[in-house]
């Protein structure tokens, strides 16, 4: 797994969990968080062994 794609997920998760530390909060977006969720299981299947080079 390449170093760009393991960062891409890396940040993915941060930024998934960052979006659910605000559930129940005024500053939460769920259509945000849907987003980011599709965005970081992008970023898994590209980081899996055998997906296409890009």
């Amino acid at each position: 797994m390449s170093e760009d794609r393991t960062s891409r997920l890396a940040a993915a998760k941060r930024a998934v969990a960052a979006e659910l530390n605000k559930q129940g909060t005024p500053d939460y977006d769920p259509r945000s968080h849907e987003r980011l969720v599709e965005a970081e299981r992008k970023a898994a299947e590209e980081s899996r062994p055998g997906a296409a080079e890009h």
